[in-house]
């Protein structure tokens, strides 16, 4: 017959923590603080956990996978799903330079990661665990501080655009349009999820404000781009006197570079907005993780607003892309540490050791913990929804003394 699995079982075994120096279930990883039960050579200090990525263990913390680190709430097979999208996303922005297509390029450009990130929520349960009116005013309030911020800049920006290459700029308007247009925009795209964690408090998970965060970011960026790109939907569908050159950097520092680099920093804040320490660590090391979270934000900030120079001195198209992607990168990078830190050193759910549950990131069994004993995985690197049906509907064991009967013939 079929029982649940019973607590203090004897038969399980046991191993002691070199951190938190207790006596946990038998595994890779400790089901307490997430660390390695055994040394492992080149695997960075205990605190970071460098050679399993805390929202997929299978992944070095260090590998700029987009999947994982955009959308991490996510199971591994679904993962690979999104990927395929984000290619689709990258096929579609190449069509549409290649056919010389303005109005389909900006439109990809525009609303493709928006676009994909609102399916990722979806799947990722994100209206379970988030009041939708808390979805739906993070959205509105990115859409509209994003329109709002191009109609305010906007004359200023084509003044910029409209200095002949080789003229003498001002140090005045490299300030102003090289410095505080883009750090403006970078910090009003912060504002929704600021005031929705100010005036719509409610449970509070590091991805949770990743999600807010990124929302918010996403919507600020493609509204903006919209806005600014509409008089070129005015030029007719095909744009045959437009160059190639220009029609390539435009795709892909405003469909790649520029989404990519708002939801890292985005998600960054949210996440640290939404960080909350442990109960028996609030003492230790209160604001670490969440001052690392910002600093890596501000940091990315930083580079961006130096973005704005580069655009303003007139550098060659090619080299703007670049300097562009690899911020995009580097912004990738900053996010998928800070979410593995918050991930890690955050306050988890009741630990319920004696109690079974599936992990859904790698298909085994194991005890009801803040972290997977078998593969490292963060409880809270799934849905709230996901974590409560596991709970509701546990595993059970076969009783391994009972024979199935047979029939004598």
């Amino acid at each position: 017959m079929s029982t649940q699995s019973e607590p203090n079982d004897p038969e399980r075994p046991t191993m002691e923590c070199s951190v938190c120096q207790m006596d946990v279930p038998a595994g890779q990883f400790c089901g307490y603080c997430g660390d390695y039960l055994e040394d492992h050579p080149r695997s960075g200090p205990k605190w970071l956990r460098m050679r399993a990525f805390s929202a997929s263990p299978g992944e070095h913390l260090l590998t700029p996978n987009l999947a994982s680190s955009l959308f991490p709430q996510l199971p591994p097979a679904s993962r690979k799903v999104f990927l395929l999208g984000l290619g689709l996303l990258l096929v579609a922005l190449i069509a549409a330079t290649w056919f010389k297509l303005p109005a389909v390029l900006i439109t990809v450009a525009a609303l493709g990661l928006p676009l994909l990130f609102l399916i990722y929520l979806q799947e990722a349960d994100a209206h379970r665990d988030i009041p939708s009116a808390t979805l739906v005013i993070t959205a509105a309030l990115g859409i509209g501080l994003g329109v709002g911020w191009v109609l305010l800049t906007g004359a200023a920006m084509a003044r910029s655009y409209g200095v002949p290459l080789g003229a003498g700029i001002s140090a005045t308007r490299i300030v102003r349009d090289g410095l505080g247009i883009p750090v403006g925009g970078m910090l009003l795209m912060l504002v929704p999820a600021a005031l929705v964690r100010l005036f719509r408090p409610g449970p509070r998970e590091s991805l949770d404000g990743f999600a807010l965060g990124a929302l918010g970011a996403l919507m600020f960026t493609g509204a903006a781009t919209l806005t600014r790109l509409a008089p070129q939907f005015t030029t007719g569908m095909i744009a045959r006197a437009r160059p190639m050159d220009g029609l390539m950097v435009e795709a892909g520092i405003r469909g790649i570079a520029v989404p990519l680099t708002a939801a890292c920093v985005g998600g960054l804040m949210g996440a640290a907005l939404w960080f909350t320490r442990p109960a028996n660590k609030k003492e230790k090391g209160r604001t670490y993780v969440r001052l690392v979270l910002v600093i890596l934000a501000l940091a990315v900030m930083a580079m961006y607003a130096g973005l704005g120079l580069v655009d303003v001195a007139r550098v060659p198209q090619f080299l703007q892309l670049a300097v562009h992607l690899t911020i995009a990168v580097i912004a990738l990078l900053a996010l998928r540490i800070g979410l593995h830190l918050a991930l890690l050193h955050e306050a988890h759910d009741e630990v319920r050791e004696d109690e079974p549950i599936l992990c859904p990131f790698c298909g085994h069994v194991v005890p009801d913990m803040a972290f997977c004993p078998a593969c490292g995985a963060a409880t809270h690197a799934a849905s709230r929804s996901s974590r409560q049906i596991r709970r509701d509907q546990r595993p059970v064991r076969i009783d391994s003394g009972t024979t199935p009967e047979t029939d004598d013939r």
